[in-house]
């Protein structure tokens, strides 16, 4: 990521609750904005498994990793589904920090 990693081009107050979003972190280059949360959403691909997990958004985190949001993505390449129990992404998440 470039120098400007915790300068959003989205506001965190502008992200649409289950809206996908082209933007920029360490392991994501497509994530899903959970409300619910207060993160974004994203798959994680290591060594041969997949598992959603969460990441911030700049405005939340100036230390770890965040996703940062530069557009919205209108055709998705994969689904990154969100939990129907509870409205948000996942029941228990594993927050990234890294």
């Amino acid at each position: 990521m470039t120098t400007d990693k915790y300068v959003p081009v989205i506001p965190k107050s502008e992200l649409v609750d289950g809206q996908y979003y082209e933007g920029e972190s360490r392991n994501a280059s497509v994530a899903r904005w959970d409300a619910v949360q207060g993160c974004f959403l994203y798959w994680v691909y290591d060594f041969g498994s997949r598992y959603l997990d969460y990441i911030s958004c700049p405005e939340d985190d100036s230390v770890h990793d965040v996703f940062v949001a530069r557009k919205v993505q209108i055709a998705p390449p994969y689904e990154i589904p969100l939990d129907p129990r509870s409205g948000s992404a996942a029941t228990q998440p594993g927050q990234n920090k890294s």
